[in-house]
């Protein structure tokens, strides 16, 4: 099909969803016009995910990297502000307080509204959020299902963090390319793949260890049915350094088959499990399917060979809609839970508060939004925080004849090999560079130059180090990108 038929055929699939000017939000799970589109042109949908490789070519991290958890210090999340506006904007007020809430306003989308930047603004202003931690970002997006789309995140060696772009398993052009633009925005390497991969059905224990059910290799969901378990290994290991896939069963009739409607990491070794009561209280043999997965994650182990510790979590009955408690976001200290008005509610988030103790556990009505198969983990993103970064005021008082101490602070999402954090000093632009260590005091680090004579220009760089041999520089990529200088007076 040429590039100009395939456009028509996406046009279709939307224009079904949308008629005499009536906006109908996308569901989580695919229309009948996508289904219809995908089963009938399922070569062509391949095509239109290749089409950013066209363009781009493809792009694979380079040397040593891992993908941060979710439960790993993030900077904020994304959220898509289309539908369901009054349960995000509770979400956005709550994660506000503390971190950023990056929000797309999809006023310029080319088959959809959604509001404008200035009426987001104006709504979340009326709703008592922490304007402060609000980025609005204006483009066009076709669905509020921010998970499945969103960027995915890796951190290399050298400190940074990179966007990892799988393919999304809908022919939802708009916001396939969203990862693209969070890149852009953040400056940062975005990794392209032609690998379709929804973000919910996809969990890391920042181990090397990646978790999710084998939707993703079924063709009705938009999957690769070509892909075999060790090409999808060899991905995992292309862009996420992974080294143990783990592969559930999905669930019938929950609209998607997505790993976090029934499963949720705690911690790099506590994931909770869903469980019916009884088995008539899940559609189909989903009973059987979750103790199964239980069952068989009770006996895995995660990137540290520690056996998963499994919690149960209560489903609540299924009605014609499959209710998910899992389907929850950890966000730094913060838990968020979708609640349904159901006596279970409170059951759930008790199971949370146990098991997460210290944190700030909050439900959240989503009843309305898990009519469309999903809940607050499939319409929210994260972004992961800076993994290794080093602060420092310039030196404005350096005396001849006296040492002079820098100091600097430095930021890790692990825990840093303190007898690798230093200074490097020169009298040349060029080096050699001599090296001085720096100590802790009061939660700073503290370095001192040897005393130089009047008018000597010094040329300095700081580097750092986590115990995962994770390293950064002040100013980054130094020496070979530029120093940091002073004149000693």
């Amino acid at each position: 099909m040429k590039k100009r038929t395939l456009l028509l055929a996406l046009a279709m699939v939307f224009s079904a969803s949308a008629a005499f000017g009536q906006v109908k939000p996308l569901p989580k799970s695919m229309t009948e016009a996508e289904k219809d589109f995908i089963t009938n042109h399922y070569q062509e949908y391949r095509e239109s995910k290749l089409e950013p490789l066209t363009r781009a070519g493809l792009r694979l991290p380079q040397g040593n990297f891992y993908g941060p958890a979710e439960f790993e210090p993030s900077d904020g999340v994304c959220f898509s502000y289309m539908s369901y506006t009054s349960l995000i904007k509770q979400l956005i007020k709550f994660v506000a307080e503390d971190e950023i809430a990056w929000v797309v306003a999809s006023g310029g989308s080319s088959w959809y509204g959604g509001a404008s930047a200035e009426s987001v603004k104006t709504e979340l202003r009326n709703a008592g959020v922490n304007m402060t931690n609000v980025v609005i970002l204006e483009y066009g997006l076709n669905s509020v299902w921010m998970r499945d789309y969103g960027p995915w995140w890796i951190y290399t060696e050298d400190g940074d963090r990179e966007v990892i772009d799988f393919k999304y398993n809908r022919p939802r052009p708009l916001d396939d390319r969203f990862p693209e633009k969070i890149a852009s925005i953040l400056n940062v390497k975005n990794n392209v793949t032609d690998l379709i991969m929804p973000g919910g059905n996809f969990q890391l224990d920042g181990h090397n260890v990646a978790i999710m059910t084998d939707v993703v290799f079924d063709p009705s969901q938009g999957g690769m049915p070509e892909l075999s378990v060790p090409q999808l290994e060899k991905y995992m290991k292309q862009l996420f350094n992974v080294k143990k896939t783990i592969i559930l069963e999905q669930m019938k009739r929950d609209g998607t088959g997505h790993v976090d409607m029934f499963s949720k990491l705690l911690d790099d070794k506590t994931i909770i499990i869903g469980e019916y009561a009884k088995p008539s209280d899940g559609a189909e043999d989903n009973y059987y399917i979750l103790n199964r997965n239980a069952e068989k994650m009770a006996n895995e182990t995660n990137g540290k060979g520690e056996k998963f510790k499994v919690i149960r979590m209560p489903m609540p009955r299924y009605n014609g809609t499959s209710y998910s408690y899992t389907n929850s976001l950890i966000c730094n200290n913060k838990v968020l839970v979708p609640i349904y008005g159901f006596d279970l509610d409170k059951v759930a988030l008790d199971i949370y508060r146990k098991a997460l103790p210290g944190y700030d556990v909050r439900g959240f009505m989503a009843k309305d939004v898990i009519q469309a198969n999903g809940a607050i983990h499939c319409i929210t993103k994260m972004v992961m925080k800076d993994p290794l970064e080093i602060r420092a005021n310039e030196i404005v008082d350096a005396r001849s004849g006296e040492e002079i101490y820098i100091e600097f602070e430095v930021f890790s999402t692990k825990e840093l090999d303190k007898d690798n954090v230093s200074v490097y000093y020169s009298n040349d632009s060029e080096g050699p560079f001599a090296k001085t260590e720096a100590v802790e005091i009061d939660g700073k680090f503290i370095a001192a130059i040897p005393a130089q004579s009047n008018g000597t220009e010094v040329y300095y760089f700081i580097e750092a180090e986590n115990i995962n041999g994770m390293y950064e520089t002040l100013p980054d990529k130094a020496p070979q990108a530029g120093v940091l200088s002073f004149i000693v007076k």
